[in-house]
C-alpha cells in the first residue's frame, strides 16, 4: 500500500481549517508551506487536533498549500542501554520513524 506523506490543498481566501491523511511521530515532523514558503508553527498555524491544521489567518485564494511530514532522523526516537530492558513499544517506535523516513525519500525522489 502506497503512503502518500503530503496532502496538498488551494486557499480560497477563508478556510483555515486543512485535514492531513498521514501518520507522524510528533507534531514538530509536520511541515506546513504556502506557494512554497514554509510556514512557523504558532506563528502562523497550530494543531486543532491530532489530524486538522488551523491557520491563524486563512490562505489567500489560489495559493497552493503544502502539508507535510518531514520525519527527524537525526536522532532515534528510543535508545538502549546495556543490560537494560527493551520495551517492544520503543523498537516499534524506531522502526516507524526509520519507515517514515524511507516513505518520504520515495515519495519526493521517485514521484
Amino acid at each position: 500500500m502506497a503512503v502518500n506523506p503530503e496532502n496538498y490543498f488551494t486557499g480560497d481566501g477563508s478556510t483555515t481549517s486543512y485535514n492531513l491523511t498521514f501518520e507522524y511521530l510528533d507534531e514538530s515532523d509536520v511541515k506546513v508551506s504556502i506557494d512554497g514558503v514554509v510556514k512557523t508553527q504558532d506563528t502562523d498555524y497550530s494543531f486543532a487536533n491530532a489530524t486538522t491544521i488551523l491557520f491563524n489567518t486563512a490562505p489567500e485564494s489560489d495559493v497552493e498549500i503544502r502539508i507535510y511530514r518531514d520525519t527527524n532522523v537525526d536522532d532515534l526516537k528510543s535508545t538502549f542501554f546495556a543490560g537494560s530492558s527493551i520495551r517492544a513499544q520503543d523498537l516499534n517506535t524506531n522502526f516507524e520513524q526509520n519507515n517514515f523516513a524511507v516513505q518520504e525519500i520515495k515519495a519526493y525522489t521517485w514521484d
